[in-house]
């Protein structure tokens, strides 16, 4: 009979996370709930998921921000960098304009967008070619953006420059926060960027453009 108990088991273990998950929808969909969601309950959000999050975001009264430490010494940015493409592998020469991106931000941007992949359904990309005079040689941009581009589980890719900035609000948002954290370790608000957010996303036309 230890198999009967063991299947019982498993059967409550499945029902109960159901019940979590279907708990936590629930209050995207009616705007309540608490400031933050447990990261487990929302893991791989559908496209429709996110819709009903960024109703709750609207909804909700914004937390007060904190401000982050203001005691670091202001480094010295490099007097040049060197960017490997991703794609390529060629090497790009950036002189001092863009070194301390390249030297300290971009490393950031690229486990933003893992950890961005890691609680969707749908799948995105961090497109750096603009950063490759190899790939984007005709471009000429003195100053290159990274492009986010999501691609929803049906429907058109969207595609939009991009700053760290956009992607820690994107990931703190995906994670069920009503906040996201700056350089300095700061909390910033996100219901004043839910606009950005729903650009960035494609979701720029309220609740109800994604079909149940």
């Amino acid at each position: 009979m230890w198999y009967i108990a063991g299947a019982c088991v498993v059967l409550a273990i499945t029902a109960a996370a159901g019940f979590t998950r279907g708990k936590a929808l629930t209050a995207f969909k009616t705007g309540t709930g608490e400031s933050a969601i447990n990261s487990a309950e929302i893991k791989n959000l559908s496209m429709q998921q996110v819709n009903w999050l960024l109703a709750r975001l609207e909804n909700q009264p914004a937390p007060d921000p904190v401000m982050g430490a203001m005691c670091y010494e202001p480094m010295a940015c490099p007097t040049s960098a060197e960017y490997i493409c991703p794609v390529c592998g060629e090497k790009t020469i950036y002189s001092f304009y863009q070194s301390a991106f390249i030297e300290w931000e971009l490393q950031n941007c690229r486990r933003l967008a893992e950890s961005i992949n890691s609680n969707t359904e749908f799948q995105i990309e961090l497109d750096e070619t603009l950063f490759c005079d190899f790939c984007s040689p005709e471009d000429g941009e003195e100053d290159p953006s990274l492009v986010l581009v999501v691609i929803p589980e049906d429907g058109e890719r969207i595609a939009s420059k991009v700053s760290i900035e956009d992607l820690r609000m994107l990931d703190s948002f995906l994670q069920g926060n009503l906040y996201y954290l700056t350089s300095n370790d700061g909390q910033i608000p996100l219901r004043e960027n839910a606009g950005r957010l729903r650009e960035l996303l494609g979701l720029t036309g309220g609740l109800w453009d994604v079909t149940p």
